[in-house]
């Protein structure tokens, strides 16, 4: 079965045991023989081979679920794709690339056992081919397509970058980290202090007052592994909302089970994240938009009246301490986040709604069930 019939589900009987083939007329989709030997070639006639980011994040998550010998193989030809793919990307759009649709198949790829699996000869040879490329020279401008290339070949902890934080980009550092460093998590999970240049040493004035408001904040919690521009692009992830949307189903029909529950948990962080990396100018929009129809929907599932973790527990604290000043940044923000974590009725805001915008103060009676 050819590469491109898996990824688009083309069914095709599999065979196994089959005798070796040999190398020549390979078919284009075949994993490399010789990593060395490029094998695009431009002529005339180029052949026309489109994938989908979607089908590929499919194939791992039916791995992850059900690891069947077919859908290993198919998980191997979808991670040869995506190698391929970073070292082909434009250097100056990874980041872009790597907060959206394919960066989330890539993560959703790395966080099966796929690279604990044994490698084929082919693949061994791809992997020692990047590594010598990798290890050639860390100031080249390409380090981060080939790390990408090759991160899903590697055991969890079996590499190791010299002075990774300040080798690699941010972006990726982290999941970097959680695969091969993860003693280096606490240190970038650890939240930045916060500026106190905007405070005006005397007179204040309105805009002194929220200088002031903004230099006393504590700083804001980091709810989950995937921030920024990653954590946006989630808010309007398809595969995210349906999964969401899907457990608060399942909440709805059985609250007493316990894995749905600890998935939901995960959730719950994400979109906390997702309000707290939204710019204020933003937030009403999303708050209106799918993404907020789904958080409504968590709200009013009564979830929130479901017993806390201990690490939930120092989310709501955190976001709870926070939101006794409305007039800080990112107040609504955090409002939006830390209502899932509280029982209805159960959280005021210091100033009433005097810093609330009208558009959030008349939602609140409706966005929780009664009790």
């Amino acid at each position: 079965m050819s590469l491109w019939s898996r990824l688009f589900g083309r069914p095709e009987k599999i065979s196994w045991g089959e005798p070796a083939r040999s190398t020549q007329g390979l078919s284009p989709d075949t994993l490399l023989t010789d990593p060395t030997t490029p094998r695009i070639e431009i002529n005339s006639r180029p052949q026309i081979q489109p994938w989908s980011a979607g089908r590929l994040n499919t194939i791992f998550l039916d791995y992850s679920h059900s690891p069947s010998p077919g859908r290993l193989a198919e998980a191997r030809l979808a991670r040869q794709c995506l190698s391929q793919f970073w070292l082909s990307a434009p250097i100056d759009e990874l980041e872009l690339l790597y907060a959206f649709s394919i960066g989330r198949c890539f993560r959703q790829m790395i966080s099966t056992d796929l690279a604990r699996q044994s490698l084929l000869r082919e693949e061994e040879e791809w992997k020692d081919y990047l590594c010598q490329r990798l290890y050639s020279g860390f100031q080249r401008p390409e380090t981060a397509n080939i790390l990408l290339a090759l991160m899903p070949y590697v055991r969890p902890g079996k590499m190791k970058v010299n002075q990774a934080e300040q080798v690699l980009p941010r972006w990726l550092l982290e999941d970097y980290a959680s695969l091969f460093e993860p003693e280096l998590l606490p240190r970038l999970r650890r939240p930045q202090p916060t500026s106190r240049a905007a405070l005006a040493p005397a007179g204040y004035n309105q805009r002194d007052l929220e200088a002031k408001a903004a230099s006393d904040a504590p700083p804001l919690p980091r709810l989950s592994q995937h921030t920024g521009a990653q954590a946006l692009a989630f808010s309007t992830d398809l595969n995210f909302l349906n999964r969401l949307n899907g457990l608060i189903n399942l909440y709805t029909i059985d609250p007493s089970d316990v894995e749905l529950r600890e998935e939901l948990a995960g959730f719950r962080r994400q979109l906390g994240q997702i309000w707290l990396d939204t710019p204020s100018a933003q937030v009403e929009g999303l708050f209106r938009s799918a993404f907020g129809d789904v958080y409504r929907k968590l709200l009013q599932s009564g979830y929130s009246s479901a017993s806390l973790s201990e690490e939930d527990q120092q989310i709501r604290l955190h976001l709870g301490r926070y939101v006794r000043n409305m007039n800080r940044p990112k107040a609504v923000q955090a409002v939006l986040a830390v209502l899932p974590y509280y029982k209805p009725g159960k959280i005021q805001f210091a100033g009433g709604g005097k810093f609330m915008p009208s558009w959030l103060l008349g939602a609140l009676p409706s966005l929780y069930v009664k009790d």
